[in-house]
């Protein structure tokens, strides 16, 4: 299942047999579309033609205007969405949501499409802040959750209800495996964000939960935590691991803090050969900090990095 916005409109081959279109119809205004070329009625196409000339060239707007002219055709979008899938369902509900591909913006319907897509059943225990689902890990579609957790924090669609989007938080990881929901999460409790009381142990927890699933960002913030001893005991070895994590995947200031652990001995044996390289990594990719910190260790960076001055243009 792909997490795409863009699936276009599809329908069963013989939809339009389906929704009598062997029956005679009407030929009124209102029951009829012409071609504006040669005046041939869509009502005199077969079927199957008609289905597949519109999942080749039609939008879901044209897909919802047509819904208009017919009684028969009124579930049109609903057929669509069903037939296509997740992918489809999940398309239809982003242009809902952000009034593209022809639709106008129709938030409260892109909620029920979403909660669909969901594939879980929101609940909550009687232990405050925990939340239970109907499905278990996997069995959810985890960007439909993380995109309803932002309509409820946000107000999109629905009355704004922060606790209701932090649960949708938590579902779209716990049920969906979804490492963005569980980065988000730490951000919220580390900065109380959404009225939030701030609680830094929370964070420290959500953090760690999305890097040791391979968040990068998450191993980067995880490794704070370590170092300053935020919300977890403080630790310079953990923190070195984290932030070398997140460096080979990557990140610059995750770059800059193991130079920075090499040249003050934090986590590891003092080493400006090790710092400099690191600062370089981390230069390369344009942190300006790192920059800084290789003029002051130029003696020690011209003999590791001979030309580095050159590289980096400094």
């Amino acid at each position: 299942m792909t997490t795409s916005s863009f699936a276009s409109p599809s329908l069963p081959p013989l939809h339009f047999q389906s929704t009598e279109h062997s029956a005679e119809f009407s030929t009124s205004a209102k029951d009829e579309i012409t071609s504006s070329t040669n005046s041939i009625s869509l009502d005199a196409l077969p079927a199957e033609i008609l289905g597949q000339c519109l999942s080749a060239y039609a939008d879901w707007g044209d897909l919802a205007r047509l819904a208009t002219v017919k009684r028969s055709w009124s579930n049109l979008l609903r057929a669509a969405a069903s037939h296509g899938g997740h992918d489809s369902k999940w398309a239809l509900a982003c242009a809902l949501l952000d009034g593209t591909n022809g639709l106008a913006p129709n938030p409260r319907l892109a909620i029920d499409y979403l909660t669909e897509l969901t594939g879980v059943t929101l609940g909550q225990d009687d232990q405050a802040g925990s939340t239970t689902t109907e499905g278990g890990p996997g069995e959810c579609f985890a960007p439909a959750a993380r995109k309803l957790a932002t309509c409820y924090l946000n107000g999109n669609g629905v009355e704004q209800n922060n606790d209701v989007g932090i649960q949708w938080l938590r579902v779209a990881y716990a049920a969906g495996s979804d490492l963005d929901a569980a980065h988000e999460l730490g951000t919220i409790y580390e900065y109380g964000h959404h009225d939030v009381e701030i609680d830094v142990v929370s964070a420290a927890e959500w953090f760690r939960k999305s890097a040791e699933g391979g968040h990068v960002e998450g191993m980067a913030e995880y490794g704070l935590c370590c170092e300053l001893g935020c919300g977890r005991e403080q630790s310079d070895e953990e923190a070195m691991e984290w932030y070398t994590r997140a460096a080979e995947a990557g990140h610059v200031i995750a770059k800059y803090s193991v130079g920075e652990a090499f040249e003050e001995a934090r986590g590891v044996p003092q080493s400006d050969s090790e710092a400099c390289i690191w600062y370089f990594k981390a230069a390369v990719d344009g942190d300006e900090d790192s920059k800084k910190a290789l003029m002051r260790l130029r003696d020690i960076a011209r003999i590791v990095l001979p030309g580095w001055e050159g590289t980096l243009n400094v």
